[in-house]
């Protein structure tokens, strides 16, 4: 009776780990790369971040004031890239993407006033 109660244990808990193994052919999700930046009176916070090179990451700000001229960010990539977006009060906006080498970039608002720094490592 005591082995078939060991054996019923063992299969339920195979029966469970099963589920949550990784499959074949599939990795497990990788740590996030999500950067929240707040704009506030004072500008950027914080205003230098370090993102890893040739990975694919999600820059989030927030504009929580009015009281700035951060109403957009522009991200300066080099040479004539850069990226706009508005940034609408007390909406969170997402800028997703892959900065393939390592150096620092720029951004800042439409008037380049309020800057702050991406470290690509």
């Amino acid at each position: 009776m005591k082995m078939l109660v060991v054996l019923a244990f063992a299969l339920a808990t195979a029966a469970c780990n099963k589920d949550t193994e990784a499959k074949p052919g599939t990795s497990a999700p990788a740590a996030s790369n999500r950067f929240e930046i707040t704009v506030t009176e004072k500008g950027f916070e914080p205003d230098d971040i370090k993102v890893p090179a040739g990975k694919p990451v999600t820059l989030v700000f927030n504009r929580t004031t009015d009281k700035t001229c951060a109403k957009e960010v522009v991200i300066n990539l080099g040479g004539d890239k850069k990226i706009e977006k508005a940034l609408p009060l007390n909406t969170p906006v997402e800028i997703a993407t892959t900065f393939p080498t390592a150096g620092k970039l720029a951004y800042a608002c439409g008037m380049d006033m309020v800057r702050g720094t991406l470290t690509v490592q």
